[in-house]
């Protein structure tokens, strides 16, 4: 995809940056599913958990026991800098303080035509469950809690193509078939980017475990400094069930 460039205090920055790669994003998701194996095998109760003491302890092993420690192939800080939970300018800099719930940091510095404070894999977290619906979360448009249209609307992962969501999933949720209808529902389709179906990642035979990873690409609603249109982004659903406590 062609490239903008954006100028901020004096410097002119690249949009979009490089792709990170599906490669890599299937990593982190790896990554993430060890670190809900080792949260069950420490005792850590995920089902009545709420989604910030969720977050909070999954930053936490993911750090301190999954990245570096040889738990997941290639989650290592040759690609991967830390995962944690920060702060971020919106596209056109009106929104100072916007909170993405997990940012894994890219080991790409050497890119000096890129904003690195832009330049990492954005991870929104949303709980999937009776309580808190799809089209009331996850898939929610013009709330407070919104999920996927912070990325639509350039408040995360702007200067990038690929971010994830990742759901705390109870009560026998599923992507197929709940994600995908909730993404087809009229009255949201077009503000959430008029989302493709979601399709696995991995489509192998015989690799679809229960938490495999999915995407959908998005189209933005916004454009970047200068007027360039923003280009469409891939966003990766990584679900894990929190009604599971073992295995």
């Amino acid at each position: 995809m062609n490239a903008g460039f954006f100028t901020q205090r004096g410097r002119t920055y690249k949009v979009p940056h490089d792709r990170i790669g599906t490669r890599w994003v299937l990593i982190a998701h790896q990554a993430i599913t060890r670190a809900f194996d080792i949260m069950r095998q420490e005792g850590f109760v995920l089902q009545p958990a709420s989604e910030v003491d969720i977050t909070v302890k999954l930053e936490n092993v993911l750090n301190n026991e999954v990245l570096n420690r040889g738990e997941v192939d290639g989650f290592d800080k040759i690609f991967f800098g830390k995962v944690r939970r920060v702060e971020v300018v919106n596209h056109d800099g009106t929104k100072k303080s916007k909170r993405p719930d997990l940012c894994f940091e890219l080991r790409r510095e050497d890119r000096v035509d890129w904003d690195q404070l832009q330049d990492a894999l954005f991870a929104e977290c949303k709980p999937v469950d009776r309580d808190h619906s799809l089209n009331g979360h996850y898939c929610a448009v013009e709330k407070d809690c919104t999920g996927i249209e912070r990325f639509v609307i350039g408040d995360y992962a702007w200067a990038m193509e690929e971010a994830l969501m990742i759901g705390y999933v109870r009560d026998g949720f599923a992507i197929l078939p709940d994600l995908a209808n909730a993404l087809t529902d009229p009255d949201r389709r077009a503000k959430l980017g008029e989302p493709t179906a979601p399709t696995p990642v991995d489509a192998r035979p015989n690799r679809q475990p229960r938490n495999a990873l999915y995407k959908t690409t998005h189209k933005r609603s916004f454009r970047w400094r200068g007027g360039k249109k923003a280009t469409p982004i891939d966003i990766f659903h990584s679900w894990h069930d929190c009604d599971r406590q073992s295995g």
